[in-house]
């Protein structure tokens, strides 16, 4: 099975069978994403509040630990090194099995399990809720994060930092963990969340491969408009110093910049029905794919962020529906 477009080739079977020996080392933050789903009955006599009745509530895990479910999916090894807190919520981590999966979850018993408990009512997210401390963890727990680190290190091919920003990551823990992996030889993609929070992005230089979203980019760089200009990214490079920079613009595709060359690849034509963990399926598989063909790794993580955001909630996409979207051919590499 091979795609092709532009007078190049993607070996669609070769790449997914490789994806079964690769074995990725994660850490980040973990979130229990809670559903809960209704049905509207109209108005609250008392105030002008919806009333719903409820029709199902559903329990996953987002954040890191999403990658990992996506990565897992693509059929590699995992180590995923996570905290959690000592409460309730935390056995739902705790229950995190896959046959490839090796979960390091380090108690921190002075912080909450991070938890984003969202209503849904006929297809509209009215509310969400969340439980957590984004205050850095204590010296003791970042020591036992960065001695599993090290311990694992070695054995993985790729490093994937997944920064959610609920305090598993301080400033000088984020360039240790690149650090290590340059001085390790292992490529270190890093995805640092921008939501609440000011970037963070320049405690992970130099020598990280950065993936943003636009509105990421223009918090570190106002001035970013993605062009296939090199000159475009003069200014995140400039503060970054990125081994590479990846955007992802959403419906139109993603870039990525190599300290001398733009490439672009296209979005897949698909109806979103929850853009909720596109970014994670988006890093799973271009840390998979590796960098070494840009447009190749960009085509394929593009692909699967679309398929992602076809599924409501954070459940990855199936590897089959995959491989069928490439042999289709949605689109033409271009």
């Amino acid at each position: 099975m091979a795609i092709s477009g532009g007078g190049r080739t993607l070996d669609v079977r070769r790449r997914l069978a490789e994806f079964q020996n690769a074995r990725v080392l994660v850490v980040g933050d973990t979130i229990v994403d809670l559903y809960t789903y209704g049905v509207a009955l109209g108005l609250s006599v008392e105030t002008p509040t919806i009333v719903a009745r409820r029709a199902s509530v559903s329990r996953t895990l987002g954040g890191a630990a999403f990658v990992c479910r996506n990565l897992l999916e693509l059929g590699a090894h995992v180590d995923f090194i996570t905290t959690v807190g000592e409460d309730d919520e935390s056995g739902h981590v705790a229950g995190f099995a896959a046959p490839k999966l090796n979960l390091i979850a380090i108690s921190d018993p002075g912080r909450p399990t991070t938890v984003k408990h969202r209503f849904w009512v006929d297809g509209y997210k009215l509310l969400q809720l969340e439980v957590g401390d984004d205050v850095p963890v204590g010296e003791a727990v970042a020591a036992e994060v960065m001695s599993a680190f090290h311990a694992h290190l070695d054995a993985a091919d790729t490093v994937v930092i997944s920064d959610y920003r609920h305090g598993l990551i301080a400033p000088a823990t984020a360039a240790a963990f690149v650090a290590g992996a340059n001085a390790a030889g292992k490529p270190a993609y890093v995805d640092s969340q921008v939501a609440q929070n000011a970037s963070n992005h320049t405690d992970y230089r130099p020598g990280a491969i950065i993936c943003l979203n636009l509105k990421e980019a223009r918090s570190i760089d106002p001035a970013f408009m993605p062009s296939g200009e090199p000159a475009a990214f003069a200014g995140l490079q400039a503060r970054l110093e990125a081994r590479m920079l990846i955007v992802k613009l959403g419906e139109q595709g993603s870039m990525l910049f190599d300290g001398e060359t733009v490439v672009a690849a296209p979005a897949w034509p698909v109806q979103a029905a929850d853009t909720t963990g596109a970014g994670d399926a988006f890093l799973a598989s271009l840390a998979l794919m590796g960098v070494d063909d840009p447009l190749e790794a960009l085509t394929l993580a593009n692909a699967w962020a679309a398929l992602s955001i076809q599924i409501h909630g954070t459940v990855p996409p199936a590897l089959g529906d995959l491989a069928a979207m490439l042999a289709a051919g949605s689109h033409e590499r271009p």
